[in-house]
């Protein structure tokens, strides 16, 4: 609606937006099942255990000092970490993937959205946090996209390497989806020359 696209702009958006997440999904995945890799809720109480660390102590607690064997993330203690490997991170290479789809598209990374959360209205400390009604905005669709990787980081579900990994095999995966829907759109997909070139 703010680019005022007709039914077939929308059509061809969601092609290329849906083709370049579902590929970020194998590709996240495929990354998770090669390295296998540890989150930080098993590392760090292994690594830290019998240490003094400071962390957010669990709902109403805030930063506590505490044995780094008792560490836990800033998550529902009913769900405290996703089931499987931590490398790379998936929302990272999602959002990254369609931020690069959606600055292709309108031709600008520019974004400008925000989000209203009121007093009090966190899932993990309900009634607690934020303090005052919070609103965070987004100028551009990377920042959008980064801020949704550095989300995994400030929770304790990924570590820097989960994040920055997966934003950068994001964008690439973005940039060739798109790259390939416009031999859709123009009608070369499939043409002896676009071959050659995709394969340069």
């Amino acid at each position: 609606m703010r680019d005022h696209h007709s039914v077939d702009d929308d059509a061809k958006l969601f092609f290329v937006l849906s083709a370049a997440l579902h590929d970020a999904a194998i590709a996240s995945w495929d990354a998770k099942r090669a390295w296998d890799s540890v989150r930080p809720i098993t590392a760090i109480p292994e690594l830290f255990h019998g240490q003094q660390i400071q962390s957010w102590g669990g709902p109403a607690r805030g930063t506590v000092s505490m044995d780094g064997g008792e560490w836990i993330p800033y998550q529902s203690a009913t769900f405290p970490t996703p089931p499987f490997p931590s490398y790379v991170s998936g929302h990272s290479t999602f959002s990254a993937a369609g931020a690069t789809v959606l600055s292709a598209w309108t031709g600008s990374d520019k974004f400008g959205a925000s989000v209203t959360f009121e007093a009090g209205s966190s899932v993990i400390e309900s009634g607690m946090t934020p303090a005052s009604t919070l609103v965070l905005s987004w100028d551009t669709f990377s920042d959008a996209a980064n801020e949704a990787g550095m989300s995994r980081r400030y929770g304790g579900i990924h570590f820097k390497a989960d994040d920055l990994t997966g934003r950068d095999i994001g964008r690439k995966i973005g940039m060739q989806a798109w790259r390939k829907s416009l031999t859709y759109f123009n009608g070369t997909a499939g043409t002896r020359d676009n071959e050659s070139s995709e394969s340069r």
